[in-house]
């Protein structure tokens, strides 16, 4: 083997190596595990989440997706355009949401809500990516409803730690659409908040099946 036909295996051996390891570093020791209501779980091995009945919940982060408004405003005429502090409002108004599910779901389940971490409490972070309302409420003379067959979609995300020593203990990313019904609807603020809640308290109480379930994994 020559210098240059060396050199080249070295680096593609040190890239693959790196690329390979890259997935396990970003989840801190987590393993995939299959599940039947979300687009991703990992678990550490041998946890028991189920043993956890205290959480403490972080305040909930949210974003418009990139080219929310770009792609809105193309389909509407000037009168009824969305702007930044549209895109604004409605992280701010999800993130509240989520959040207030979260808690509500928690406590419907019988878990106490901590306010500071302390030993058997579950530290819980939320987010939500890629927000995407599909009909948000901008009135003109020229149009008074808009229809749509769903609110929107989102990317949510969890992760949940023991609040004492911080280690990750679990991890889950769902893509879900605040879905309606399957014909046309009218669409408002009002209608846009209530779907995205069905999402979220739904998806709530599956991540609080699946870590209660997790110790029951192979």
């Amino acid at each position: 083997m020559n210098l240059q036909t060396l050199f080249v295996f070295c680096i593609v051996t040190i890239g693959g190596a790196a690329f390979a390891a890259e997935p396990q570093a970003a989840n801190e020791g987590l393993v995939a595990v299959q599940s039947r209501n979300l687009d991703e779980l990992y678990l550490r091995p041998n946890a028991d989440l189920a043993a956890y009945r205290k959480v403490l919940i972080d305040p909930v982060r949210a974003e418009v997706r990139s080219d929310w408004q770009k792609n809105l405003n193309t389909t509407r005429n000037v009168s009824r355009w969305v702007g930044p502090e549209d895109a604004k409002r409605m992280a701010a108004e999800a993130a509240a949401s989520l959040e207030g599910t979260i808690a509500q779901t928690y406590k419907a389940r019988g878990y106490e809500i901590a306010a500071a971490p302390e030993p058997g409490v579950l530290r819980l972070s939320a987010s939500i990516a890629d927000l995407y309302v599909n009909a948000p409420d901008r009135y003109s003379p020229w149009t008074v409803k808009t229809f749509t067959r769903d609110a929107g979609q989102a990317t949510l995300v969890l992760e949940a730690r023991d609040a004492v020593s911080g280690s990750l203990l679990a991890r889950v990313v769902h893509r879900g659409i605040a879905r309606e019904i399957s014909r046309t609807n009218a669409a408002s603020d009002v209608s846009n908040r209530f779907w995205f809640e069905t999402l979220f308290r739904q998806w709530t109480a599956d991540c609080i099946a699946e870590l209660e379930a997790g110790r029951n994994r192979p």
